[in-house]
């Protein structure tokens, strides 16, 4: 055996701890210059004055006494020849002794002095750096001379302690293993040695052939020592609990040193002893290491990694001239005597090492050196070396450390919670950019500490290059000497792995035995399998497994790559900015989440599929709230297109979090469900971090790219992180891992650094009990990428809602439909919400005043959450537009991240077109200046079917019998506009035509229906005055549906008189400050509720106020933003209230807050109170608590407030709890208050209202729009015997929203007018107005009677969408095929006598997920009178499967609102319509044919290696022709090598070149095409995988198209065997060719037995030839060459083929056993 390298020299003892040095940096005073240089062998070396002028040391600054040397962290003696002057000058040099590096910095690694494994090779390097520097002392360590004249005084030694040994370095031992798992820690034995050997059957390993030189044997002789380490490296099963057995002998008598039985892959350190006469006189050793086999192991690996013998040796050198031994004190004498013999010097040194360094200059004596020896005063042996001055190694080059020759002195910089940066110079200007931004505010502003790796290593690392103590102890130091413990360990720069090691998980060799990958290797790692979290664990007084500082590394090796990292990295936290804006749009992504499970077998998959689903709820819950999305393997096949078109579209459009369980797979992703590869993700901005739970993918040591590299170093794309085991991953602690991590990223850590969380998640799981399975996985998770990103997270919630988020159903609603469904989804964009909301849900009806208001509480929103409610659906008012507001959280309770207000509310219109129809001209109490009128209607639904519809017109309303006047007409036909012309009328008396012409001032009752047996009817009504236009009330039953407020109308009397106002006040108050407790503080009047919850926890008093008049309680003043100009309501309600213009609510409230704790809100309140008008309402309330005793020290007036109202119980003294105070202001006898007793007792107040008799008001309805306001005139009679009542008219002015803005006031006086209205009300300012009366009459009890009252003006224009001559709706049927175009059209006409401006209608399609899809149409020229507008709109079915709606909307809403529109106009009911339509998926799979060179191929088929592969798709749905590029995205065609690596294959590669071609469907044929030219570079078995889906993502068939083929390059052919065979009409020829051309001459030659040739049949007759199986077209007839029929019997037949003139190769098949000498036989029996 041939050793790896045999020294001879004085054992030296390894210690585990560095004696007092704690990191390796003591040695160092950071004011002063060190000169670095390389040691690679070990001996004297000398370093001379040129060296050291010519790096610029300033020599003549300094003596020589001040000159000091440092290696292996401690100072070295100096022998300086400096001519006596203590100056260095030329010709002078300084000599010293120094070592190679070898294993006497790892053993700091190892738990203990005896666990390592090689002593005598390094882990890392054999090169070491020593130091040269300066100082102002003269005492530092050197050389004292010592003379050898008087020896002669002294007895000279028997002999000196040699010592001869070997160690190896072929084979990596790694140590501890389990299941293969092995320990990333320096466990016992692990090292380098011999490649294990298989004893099973017994082995040797024979030194046999090692002398001890010249042994010494006489008295005094002492001990020889012996070491070794052996270590095992297999785990077989074994007949015993052991099963390796190792065995050293030594000496002719094969005395045992050691035997030792052990088992597994531990190791055993061998130190023993044997007398120096076990060896025969030569020195013959006959040295055996054996392993012996008698543990019945079914296998017993074993390695050596080296042995020492120490003996002792007669002083006889044997003409060495370098060396070194050990020698003992002299007995009984001061110096021992060395009488060395056998030498070769002519001018040796010899140097005596330990605290008192010596050269000892010998003296001569005869032939032989004479050392004397001073005894050592701390030690009883001392080392000595010697070396021929003429083999001196000098030094060559010496350089200053960090160019400027001063250490950096870490300690002296900012270090507080600070991220520590590990650089390589290499990526200097990268890591300086990095660092940059980590300081500034975008970056974090983090305190950074930038560390030169190289500098690292010569401080902390012992000068030894890569050794990993450089980081390791500098992070230790600057953890140990600060408070605040730095936040990262940040590795910049790809490190590789130390060790050679064999298997599938690793590739290439490590960097200690091959220079090329150790110059790759930037920044190192931890053991082996590497592991970075090792780097600051198990270190002193530390946890083992835990890293001391959150780690992370950043696999990159150059700037390019750093740098586009770093923007990755920016882009990041940008998208994590707590300022930006949150909506669905930008954060969405944040919350989506992708699993992927895998498993090899059905129970593996069950299995994975259940971790992955407890991680799923996990992430899903509090605090991240994720939506998790799930692909799980059922087959070895790739994802269908279709599938990995979902996933790559979710890649693209963003995650947070990519998850994987299963196993490594050779693919592109690595894992075995294959997605894209990362660099086609096109997901800019939007990175995840990607988890592997499997094996191997996550080893980003190693000379290759990995997997984690890939995905990470993606530009603009990919992952931001990779989190990854280097080895072997165990599914049950990968789990427990990610569940874990899971934890940290929802709950327990959300928010935090992601290495901070895999810290902590390996604190958790570290047990004190030994478990390498969970030590493995927890070490070995590696992360590559920033340390400090996170994953997304949020401060706060973020609620939203949007259009999308409400729909209604069903979808259509008909009369015997009793309610309408509300499906409410609420989104939160942010941090999990655990607490309970309220969402309020109001409706405005379309033909009533009234609304509705629903409350709802949720207890919890995470992501998602779908609120189903129903609502009736009220036929008699409902139909129409109704406006559904929604609120959600507001008040708000639940702090949120960026809006409070303007997502968490929304209006959404529900337009109800149930078959019924709507009066629409002459308007509702419209005065018309025309006798000849024509009434017309719209239909709800404009393109109704085909229905008759009933007018009627009366001189009455229709309760009761009509009047003689009654007419009635009936117009049937489609949707639309229906209008009845005056002569179109007929008496209901007789049935007979009655002509309508109206007459002077009469008031017209008329109304329309459907003519169904129960009618639903519209009714309206008008007034005829000659060449006058506007709106009045002139008829006592026009007043009907007036707002009346303390007024009864009396029909049967036809009087109005004052109503007694009677309702109850019911007000509930919370001892609770809980959810949803404090929702329920509210206050009603006769059920309804006037308003509810608190404002903030501040203890308030809420102060409600009601209107004795109205009973209607006072709002606060609120502007609306929304508006345009802004409006204001109650502009006059502000008391210094808190809840003043949206302080609380973003709307008016119904009570006033006051704060307690606030004497500047206390003294509002009693000012408030003083201004509130006597006879008024007044409730005052204190939800929680009401503190007394602070109102007592702030405002004590506050008690005097409440006693002038009439309390007597509200004193300082009470106890602070809730309270609720009742009064009518200037009433004592009123005064209700209730005190909660008790704590948690809650209080509920009741009390009476009652309104004035004597007064009341009566609103007229809304009246316009108008484009221009002439005139107002009215006209009242007074009532009763005494005459006392008086009126007052308010002109009330509103906005184009309808909101109220201001007021006229004036005297109602009994007939008068205001004829200048113009000049007071401007129309485009205040379009709308309202008309009220005050009445009051304290005499009589008798409101006066308005007999009419007009506003005349000029209307607006009115344009409705008609349905009367059909709607276009091509293709004629409401079930399309996805894909068919649609054309659709429909008439909007203006049916009133004012000219609209041009004309904006806007036309959508509303899908089945609420989705609008807007269909463009550019706005109109304006509309005329009686002008019809009538276009053809055109819409494709593609993406719109299922229910659709489309909707048309001619003048529409604008900004938001649902009262103003593009352009004023009357009504806007008739200018919507909606049409249902449904849309049938195409759920036709397409087909899929492959061909190679137009063949179809059977499995296992031989093809061309330049096959052309035709990939065709035919999809017979004519209306998605797949006919553009994006539809290559359909296809997933993927190739399996022949060494099992599956690739996908994309139509055009990374650098732009196009890999496949496409050819785009046409109707005809309708076929997709793809060529794949192949380029089969490797023989072997290959295996095509494709499927493909059209554009409604049907695959091409339920089972993907997969083919296996061989390609054999080299160019053979098989035997032609003739079929059939006997024949007896024709046979053809069957062959296999294989390589990549075919033959350009064939000639088959058929003869007789007796050779004579009958047929020769040429290549043109056979037809075409392929690569791979052929049978020919051509069937030869068994005719001879003049087409003779040729008799029965056997025939013969040779086949001769040639490529370029060569014969092809013969390949060998089954049939070569029916050839001899290439013959053929064949049988011809007709």
């Amino acid at each position: 055996m041939k050793p790896t390298n045999l020294l001879f020299y004085l054992i030296i003892f390894f210690s585990n701890a560095l004696s007092a040095q704690s990191y390796g940096n003591e040695w160092i005073q950071y004011n002063q210059k060190y000169y670095s240089f390389k040691i690679v062998t070990t001996g004297i070396h000398k370093l001379d004055y040129a060296t050291l002028s010519n790096a610029g040391i300033p020599l003549s600054s300094f003596t020589s006494a001040n000159i000091q040397l440092f290696g292996r962290e401690k100072e070295i003696p100096l022998y300086i020849e400096d001519g006596g002057d203590q100056s260095l000058d030329s010709g002078d040099y300084i000599l010293f002794y120094a070592e190679r590096n070898d294993a006497w910095l790892d053993a700091t690694l190892y738990e203990s002095t005896d666990a390592i494994g090689n002593p005598k090779y390094s882990l890392y390097n054999d090169t070491i750096q020593y130091f040269f520097t300066w100082n102002s002392s003269s005492s530092n360590l050197r050389f004292s001379e010592e003379a050898s004249s008087n020896y002669s005084n002294f007895s000279p030694s028997d002999y000196i302690l040699f010592e001869k040994s070997q160690f190896f370095s072929n084979y990596y031992n790694e140590g501890e293993k389990s299941s293969d798992a092995s320990s990333s820690f320096f466990t016992s034995g692990e090292g380098w040695g011999l490649t294990p050997v298989n004893g099973a059957s017994g082995y040797t390993w024979n030194f046999n052939n090692v002398f001890l030189d010249n042994i010494y044997q006489g008295n005094g002789s002492p001990n020889i020592s012996y070491n070794a380490v052996v270590v095992g490296a297999s785990n077989a099963a074994a007949n015993g609990t052991m099963n390796h057995h190792s065995r050293h002998t030594i000496g002719n008598s094969n005395f045992i040193i050691a035997d030792s039985v052990f088992n597994g892959y531990k190791a055993i350190v061998v130190k023993k002893s044997f007398p120096s006469l076990t060896l025969p006189s030569n020195g013959l050793t006959n040295l055996k290491v054996s392993i012996v086999n008698d543990l019945g192991a079914v296998t017993d690996y074993q390695s050596i990694n080296y042995w020492s013998l120490t003996y002792p040796r007669t002083p006889n050198l044997g003409a060495l001239t370098s060396g070194s031994f050990n020698v003992s004190n002299g007995v009984n004498q001061s110096k021992s005597r060395i009488d060395l013999s056998n030498t070769a010097f002519i001018n040796p040194y010899f140097f005596v090492l330990g605290p008192s360094p010596k050269r000892i200059i010998p003296s001569q004596n005869g032939t032989q050196k004479i050392l004397l020896i001073p005894n050592s005063i701390t030690d009883t042996i001392q080392q000595v070396v010697f070396q021929e001055q003429n083999t001196f190694t000098s030094v060559s080059q010496i350089k200053p450390v960090n160019t400027s020759g001063f250490f950096t002195n870490y300690a002296n910089l900012s270090l507080e919670n600070a991220v520590l940066m590990i650089y390589h110079p290499q990526l200097k200007a990268a890591s300086e950019a990095y660092a940059l931004y980590r300081t500034s505010n975008a970056g974090g502003n983090h305190t950074v500490i930038l560390a030169n790796v190289n500098e690292l290593y010569l401080q902390y690392g012992g000068g030894i290059d890569k050794h990993i103590n450089g980081i390791r102890r500098f992070a230790h130091h600057i953890y140990s000497i600060t408070t605040q413990k730095p936040k990262a360990l940040f590795l910049m720069g790809k490190g590789i792995r130390e060790a050679s090691i064999a298997g599938i998980t690793v590739s290439g060799p490590g960097t200690r035995t091959t220079p090329g990958v150790y110059n790759m290797s930037l920044i190192p790692s931890f053991g082996q399998p590497s592991s970075d979290n090792c780097i600051t664990s198990n270190l002193p007084g530390t946890s083992k497994w835990t890293p001391l500082i959150p780690t992370g590394r950043i696999s990159v090796s150059t700037n390019q790559e750093l740098e586009s990292y770093l923007e990755k990295i920016k882009q990041h936290d940008l998208n994590q900015d707590q300022t930006s804006v949150y909506n669905s749009s930008s954060k969405d992504w944040q919350k989506q989440i992708l699993h992927f499970v895998g498993g090899s077998n059905a129970g593996q998959q069950q299995t994975f599929q259940g971790y992955m689903n407890g991680l799923k709820n996990t992430i899903s819950s509090a605090d991240f709230g994720g939506n998790v999305t799930t692909s799980a393997k059922t087959n070895d096949d790739p994802l269908s297109p279709a599938e990995l078109t979902k996933i790559t579209n979710r890649i693209q459009e963003g995650v947070s979090l990519i998850t994987f369980f299963g196993h490594a797979a050779p693919t592109t992703s690595g894992f075995e469900i294959n997605i894209d590869e990362p660099a086609n993700w096109n997901n800019s901005t939007k990175y995840p971090i990607v988890i592997t739970n499997s094996c191997y993918n996550g080893n980003i040591f190693q000379n290759s790219i990995s997997k984690s590299e890939q995905f990470v170093s993606a530009e603009n794309a990919g992952a931001i992180a990779y989190l990854g085991t280097v080895s072997l991953g165990i599914s049950s602690t990968l789990y427990q891992f990610s569940n874990e991590l899971y934890k940290q990223f929802s709950t327990v850590n959300y928010g935090g650094s992601l290495a901070s969380q895999i810290r902590n998640v390996i604190q958790n799981i570290e047990t004190p009990v030994p478990n390498l399975l969970a030590e493995s996985t927890c070490t070995q998770m590696t992360l590559n990428g920033d340390p400090l990103l996170k994953l997304n997270w949020h401060t706060k919630p973020e609620i939203e809602i949007t259009q999308e988020s409400v729909s209604f159903s069903p979808t259509q609603l008909d009369l015997t439909v009793d309610s309408i469904t509300i499906n409410l989804e609420l989104k939160n964009l942010g941090k999990s919400i655990t607490d309970t909301f309220q969402i309020e849900v109001s409706r405005n009806f379309p033909s009533s005043s009234i609304d509705s208001i629903y409350s709802f509480f949720v207890p919890s929103l995470h992501y998602k959450h779908i609120l189903s409610f129903k609502v009736p659906l009220e036929a008699n008012i409902g139909v129409g537009i109704n406006d559904f507001t929604i609120k959600v959280d507001l008040p708000s309770f639940i702090s949120e991240q960026y809006d409070e207000i303007g997502n968490n509310q929304l209006t959404k219109t529900l337009f109800i077109d149930i078959s019924g129809i709507e009066p629409v001209l002459p308007y509702e109490f419209a005065v018309v200046p025309d006798a000849a009128i024509t009434l017309k209607a719209s239909t709800i639904n404009p393109i109704a079917d085909f229905n008759t519809y009933r007018f009627e017109i009366d001189t009455i309303d229709f309760v009761g019998l009509p009047s003689p006047f009654h007419r009635y007409a009936t117009v049937s036909g489609l949707g639309g506009v229906k209008e009845v012309l005056p002569s179109e009328w007929k008496l209901s008396s007789s049935g007979n035509n009655a002509p309508f012409m109206a007459e002077d001032s009469v008031v017209y009752f008329w109304r329309v229906a459907v003519d169904v047996p129960t009618k639903l009817w519209k009714e309206s009504s008008f007034q005829y005055i000659p060449s006058k236009t506007g709106w009045g009330q002139d008829h006592f039953y026009q007043f009907k549906n007036n707002g009346f407020s303390g007024i009864q109308y009396d029909r049967i009397d036809r009087k109005k008189y004052f109503d007694p106002l009677t309702k109850t006040l019911t007000c509930d108050v919370k001892y609770s400050g809980g959810v949803p407790a404090i929702y329920y503080n509210e206050f009603s009047i006769d059920g309804n509720q006037q308003e509810y919850g608190i404002c903030q926890y501040t203890p308030s008093f809420y102060v409600a106020v009601i209107d004795p008049f109205t009973l209607k309680s006072w709002g606060t003043r609120w502007t609306n933003n929304a508006t345009n100009p802004p409006t204001v309501f109650n502009p006059n309600h502000y008391f210094g209230n808190a809840n003043d213009n949206s302080s609380c609510r973003n709307r008016v409230e119904k009570y006033f807050i006051f704060r307690q704790n606030s004497a500047t809100q206390l003294a509002a309140f009693e000012a408030m109170m003083d201004t509130i008008p006597t006879d008024y309402y007044i409730l005052v309330y204190s939800p929680m608590t009401t503190l007394y005793d602070q109102i007592n020290t702030l405002a004590p007036s506050v008690f005097s407030t409440f006693q002038n109202l009439g309390s007597d119980s509200i004193v300082p003294s009470r106890p602070n709890m809730p309270m609720a105070f009742f009064c009518k202001k200037g009433d004592t006898s009123t005064v209700i208050e209730l005190f909660s007793q008790t704590v948690g007792e809650d209080i509920h107040l009741e009390a009476d209202l009652v309104g004035y008799s004597n007064i009341g008001q009566e609103d007229a309805p809304l009246i316009g729009p108008a484009s221009s306001w002439n005139s107002i005139y009215w006209k009242q009679d007074p009532f009763g015997s005494v005459n006392a009542d008086t009126t007052n008219l308010s002109i009330r002015m509103y906005d184009a929203n309808g909101v109220y803005q201001t007021k006229i006031d004036t005297l109602f006086t009994p007939n008068d007018s205001i004829v200048t209205l113009s000049n007071l009300i401007d129309a485009n300012q205040y379009p709308f107005i309202q008309l009220n009366a005050f009445y009051k009459d304290p005499v009589g009890f008798t409101p006066a009677q308005i007999d009419r009252w007009h506003v005349l003006y000029a209307p607006l224009p009115e344009a409705a969408i008609d349905g009367t001559t059909a709607f276009t709706w091509i293709p004629n049927k409401d079930s399309l095929a996805e894909g068919e175009e649609v054309k659709f059209a429909v008439d909007i006409k203006n049916i009133y006598s004012v000219p609209m401006d041009s004309l904006l209608v806007n036309y959508w399609v509303k899908d089945n997920q609420q989705q609008i899809h807007t269909i463009a149409y550019s706005r109109q020229d304006s509309l005329l009178v009686g002008e019809t507008l009538r276009d053809t709109i055109t819409f494709s079915t593609t993406g719109l499967q299922g229910n659709n709606v489309l909707w048309v909307e001619v003048n529409p809403y604008i900004n938001g609102s649902l009262i103003e529109t593009d352009q004023p106009e009357q009504k806007h009911f008739n200018n919507l319509m909606q049409l249902p339509f449904y849309v049938n998926g195409d759920d036709q799979n397409p087909i899929l044919d492959v061909t190679f060179d137009g063949k179809h191929l059977l499995n296992n088929d031989i093809v061309s290696p330049s096959s052309e592969i035709l990939i065709t798709l035919k999809d017979d749905n004519p209306y998605l022709i797949m006919n553009d590029i994006s539809d290559t995205t359909r296809f997933g065609i993927y190739l399996t090598s022949p060494s099992g690596v599956q690739k996908r294959i994309p139509f055009v590669d990374g650098n732009g070149t196009t890999i496949m071609q496409w050819i785009p469907a046409d109707g005809q044929t309708k076929r997709f095409k793809i060529i794949y030219t192949g380029n089969f570079l490797v023989d072997g078995k290959y295996t095509l995988f494709v499927q493909g889906s059209d554009r409604s993502g049907n695959l091409s068939g339920d089972l993907e198209y997969k083919i296996s083929f061989e390609v054999i390059r080299e160019s053979a052919i098989t035997y032609m065997m003739n079929y059939p065979n006997p024949f007896s009409t024709s046979t053809r020829f069957v062959f296999t060719l294989t390589g990549d051309e075919v033959p350009d001459e064939v000639k088959i030659q058929i003869m007789t037995v007796t050779g004579k040739v009958v047929r020769e049949i040429t290549e043109d007759e056979l037809g075409p030839i392929s690569i791979g199986r052929n049978i020919t077209s051509y069937a030869w007839d068994g005719k001879d060459e003049f087409g003779d029929q040729l008799a029965n019997g056997v025939y013969l037949y040779t086949v001769k083929a040639q490529i370029n003139g060569e014969e092809i190769k013969h390949r060998a098949s089954g049939g070569d056993g029916y050839f001899k000498k290439e013959f053929g036989k064949m049988y011809l029996l007709r």
